[in-house]
């Protein structure tokens, strides 16, 4: 009864070592059937085996060399100023009597606006006037008695009249001087004094500025300038974003040492009601233009190494080419030589082109990515096969007993 017991039990202890040795034995045949698939492999991902993916050529828009209108603008800023200003003064002190114009009037030239107390001066032109008058016909009695005078007293007396009239004159002229008017049309700007108040030749009247036309003087630098003549177009904008046009009307024949700049005066001929002397102003300066030139987009042309590059789709991938530019304007670039006139050219140089990469112009409708990564991963990743090294540990094992102490054994004999 014991012996057979005994016998049952290392017949089980036995089974169960066979088994366990089995499931080693089994481990590396897995390992090394996995590693016939690995990354890298015939079969694998790196390879050229059908299991790999296929990553799907990039959708993109192309254009090609055509002929464009090119500007290129210098952009500067300024304080508009009137065509003319001038501060009036009294030439003769005198006390104000009348004011005949207030700030905003538009004057004529030649038309009175200020009336000063003059009578001191009108009262010694008339009797400067008597005087001269008098010397006069004393001179003509003496020449009727020429026979009996000297010649001495003839030139006395001539000389006499001569002083008067001069000194008529000029109270004359100083007793016209106690009115001001307007040396030029314009709008008065500002008005300094009051009526009583005395006016000296120290002391402004009125601020008049001829509004007709508008000037800023703008400061380009001396490469910019090569280019610009009087006569070429210009663009002002006010602050609150009005944009009018002008023009170039005189250039300065020198270059200032010291800022290394030309001075250009803009003038504008019609102007908004916003545009007053004193404005401040954004001035867009036609620097160079191309009536038709080859060009491209500026998107499509983008730097590497310091020279200027393009995509061209040539069997179905983006080839990189140097290229060579001449005006560079605000939008587009001439093109100089590099690609040829029918070549197809990919717009947006910036959306994760990369040299080689496979590309397909995009159809009518169809939508063109503008930050696509260098290489379009697929929308559905591939399985991991399940026998290769990086499969995931299935959740459930087989267990594996383990062998009991062959004097365990003996002792459930026992």
């Amino acid at each position: 009864m014991h012996g057979g017991a005994h016998g049952r039990g290392i017949r089980g202890a036995a089974r169960r070592l066979g088994l366990a040795i089995g499931l080693v034995l089994a481990a590396p045949a897995c390992g090394g059937e996995a590693g016939a698939n690995a990354p890298g492999g015939k079969g694998g991902k790196g390879g050229k085996g059908e299991g790999g993916p296929v990553a799907e050529p990039l959708a993109i828009a192309v254009v090609q060399v055509e002929p464009a209108a090119i500007d290129r603008h210098y952009r500067t800023s300024g304080t508009m100023r009137a065509l003319r200003t001038a501060d009036l003064v009294a030439l003769q002190p005198g006390v104000v009597l009348e004011l005949k114009a207030e700030e905003g009037d538009r004057v004529s030239a030649g038309q009175l606006l200020v009336r000063l107390d003059g009578r001191g001066f009108k009262l010694q032109a008339a009797r400067d006037a008597l005087t001269a008058e008098n010397a006069a016909r004393e001179l003509e009695r003496l020449e009727q008695l020429s026979a009996h005078l000297s010649r001495e007293e003839l030139d006395k007396q001539r000389f006499a009249m001569q002083s008067a009239l001069a000194s008529a004159q000029v109270s004359r002229h100083q007793a016209n001087q106690t009115t001001v008017v307007a040396p030029f049309s314009g709008t008065i700007t500002r008005r300094a004094i009051d009526v009583g108040n005395l006016a000296t030749a120290s002391t402004p009247l009125y601020s008049l500025a001829d509004l007709s036309v508008l000037d800023v003087e703008l400061h380009v630098p001396e490469r910019e300038a090569a280019t610009v003549q009087a006569g070429a177009p210009a663009t002002l904008e006010l602050q609150d974003g009005t944009r009018f046009a002008a023009r170039v009307e005189r250039r300065a024949p020198v270059v200032d040492p010291l800022t290394g700049t030309v001075k250009f005066v803009v003038r504008a001929a019609e102007y908004p009601p916003g545009a007053v002397p004193g404005a401040f102003v954004r001035a867009e300066l036609l620097i160079d233009r191309r009536a038709a030139a080859p060009s491209l987009p500026r998107t499509a042309i983008f730097e590497l190494e310091g020279a200027p590059h393009v995509y061209v789709v040539e069997d179905g991938r983006a080839r990189r080419r140097p290229v060579e530019l001449g005006l560079v304007g605000e939008t587009r670039a001439e093109l100089r030589g590099g690609v040829d006139p029918g070549a197809q050219i990919i717009a947006d140089a910036g959306a994760g082109i990369t040299e080689g990469m496979p590309v397909k112009v995009a159809a009518a409708g169809e939508p063109v990515p503008t930050d696509s990564p260098a290489a379009p991963v697929p929308k559905t990743s591939p399985p991991v096969p399940t026998d290769s090294p990086a499969a995931p540990v299935p959740k459930t094992s087989p267990p594996v007993p383990a062998a009991r102490p062959t004097g365990e054994a003996a002792g459930g004999g026992k």
